[in-house]
């Protein structure tokens, strides 16, 4: 801030006086002692004109690392419940270069897996019986084991429908918080129900690439029971045919039931 120094005038004849002077130079009268007045000046500002910031490719790098490095390490075994903005690029989306055809989501022509199954996924912290909350904006995720057939089951006060992305689609979803419309490409779900009983998934009996994402119509509770059983395909399966590449993760062993 800005600080003006006040002009002193003669009390007798009104002449202007010079800074500090005791006496009028026109008069001769004897002054008081000059008592500067401030003024205060206000304050300019400049603001910085606004830029817009900019999302380069190095950004969505960095995303596709933590996901895949999230779904690694925590495999079926443990589901999160997101609240739509674990990753937020606004104004954004994630671009696949060579997204799932129709092809490549349709099952391998194998024999499913046959009871008794594995079950990894009961609860959510609780017991069983306590059920998983589940939110309109928010969805539950896990990563579909390599060589083995997925069963879903589960019962909610909700209706629930399921995806299969790969881990390329999974971040397009999670990239635009949980809009379906931004994920490129074909890929298998399971409509929306309030009662869903074993429903296969088989695609990565050969492929490494699948993440399943539970989405629920409105706020309410799942309660889950989901299972796997191994049964490796003799070939290459689903998006991973697509890509010629080879299952990923073919040594995992089965994620242990909570």
């Amino acid at each position: 801030m800005k600080l003006a120094i006040g002009q002193s005038y003669c009390p007798n004849c009104g002449t202007s006086l010079q800074q500090n002077a005791a006496f009028c130079a026109n008069c001769g009268t004897k002054t008081t002692a000059p008592h500067s007045q401030l003024q205060q000046v206000p304050p300019v500002y400049y603001p910085l004109t606004p830029t817009q910031a900019s999302v380069a490719t190095g950004a969505y790098k960095a995303v596709i690392a933590v996901l895949l490095l999230i779904i690694v390490l925590l495999g079926v075994g443990l589901y999160a419940t997101s609240s739509g903005h674990l990753f937020s690029l606004t104004g954004y989306r994630y671009s696949l270069a060579n997204p799932p055809n129709a092809q490549s989501v349709q099952p391998p022509n194998t024999s499913t897996a046959q009871p008794p199954y594995t079950v990894i996924w009961n609860s959510c912290g609780g017991s069983p019986g306590s059920g998983c909350n589940m939110s309109s904006n928010g969805w539950r995720e896990g990563s579909v084991p390599d060589t083995y057939d997925y069963f879903v089951s589960f019962t909610s006060t909700v209706p629930v429908r399921v995806y299969f992305f790969t881990l390329g689609q999974f971040v397009q979803y999670t990239v635009c918080s949980g809009d379906v419309n931004c994920v490129s490409g074909y890929y298998s779900s399971l409509p929306a129900t309030t009662s869903q009983s074993t429903a296969a998934f088989k695609l990565a009996e050969g492929c490494g690439d699948y993440v399943a994402i539970y989405v629920a119509s409105s706020n309410g509770v799942m309660y889950p029971n989901i299972s796997v059983k191994q049964n490796a395909a003799p070939f290459i399966t689903g998006y991973c045919a697509l890509q010629g590449k080879a299952s990923l993760f073919a040594t995992r062993a089965p994620p242990m039931a909570e």
